[in-house]
């Protein structure tokens, strides 16, 4: 009870402060971490834009600048190699308005390779969204889990396809994701993050370039992942803050 209460206390610090927290719902490369078989967290996802796209790409989005967004992430372990998760959203512009999005689901596999040399797994996340974050209402995320962990490195490559499921175009879009991770102590691991943009696979082509620069550690004896991101192309993000923050239930 009283790691709990301590949990709730460092959650409530965290959705309090602006310096800790951007546009998508989660900023994170997978790897080859999988709930064990009965197993239940929730992850929460803060990110913010300090410093972002400011005009809307269509009719009804929300501009990213200065965007806020909580999200919890619940996750269970339906076996040792499939886990179940649902994305529960909340955005605030930079309006100061607070909006909630859609509840969405996801489901990944990871295979039993884990603890050194190669590993593989495959994610597939089904979303509804509000006209605020998608062009669309439906959306399918493919992403594929690529790596190879040594006792002090760990690549992973997640080359994600979406593809949206309403509306009249039905092209393919590809943002590949990939991360460099190196053991710093024990407890934690320093971070290269990198995401892409190259729009519908149609047309390829470089839209969004944002590079992170993290840390995975513990805090209260729970994962944390921080970071602050920088954006190089004119259609990506300038700043963002992002922490995920990993509470066992």
């Amino acid at each position: 009870m009283y790691k709990f209460k301590l949990s709730l206390l460092a959650l409530a610090m965290a959705i309090n402060t602006e310096a800790v927290a951007a546009s998508a719902d989660e900023i994170q490369v997978y790897d080859e971490a999988i709930n064990k078989i009965g197993e239940l967290n929730v992850d929460i996802h803060m990110n913010y834009i300090g410093s972002g796209i400011n005009t809307p790409d269509y009719d009804g989005e929300m501009p990213a600048h200065h965007s806020f967004r909580i999200t919890p992430e619940f996750a269970y372990g339906f076996t040792n190699n499939l886990e179940g998760g649902l994305y529960v959203p909340v955005l605030r512009g930079g309006d100061g308005n607070w909006y909630s999005e859609l509840v969405r689901p996801r489901l990944k596999y990871i295979g039993d390779n884990r603890g050194h040399g190669f590993y593989w797994g495959i994610n597939f996340e089904l979303g509804p969204c509000t006209i605020r974050t998608c062009e669309q209402r439906w959306n399918l995320e493919t992403r594929p889990i690529l790596g190879y962990k040594t006792d002090d490195w760990n690549l992973t490559v997640n080359p994600i396809v979406g593809l949206a499921l309403s509306g009249n175009s039905h092209i393919p879009g590809f943002s590949p994701a990939f991360r460099i991770s190196r053991r710093a102590t024990d407890k934690t691991w320093l971070n290269i993050e990198h995401y892409s943009d190259f729009g519908n696979t149609n047309q390829m082509r470089s839209i969004s370039q944002e590079t992170y620069l993290t840390a995975d550690t513990e805090v209260l004896g729970h994962d944390i992942n921080i970071g602050v991101g920088h954006g190089w192309t004119g259609e990506s993000n300038k700043w963002t803050i992002k922490t995920i923050f990993n509470i066992p239930l």
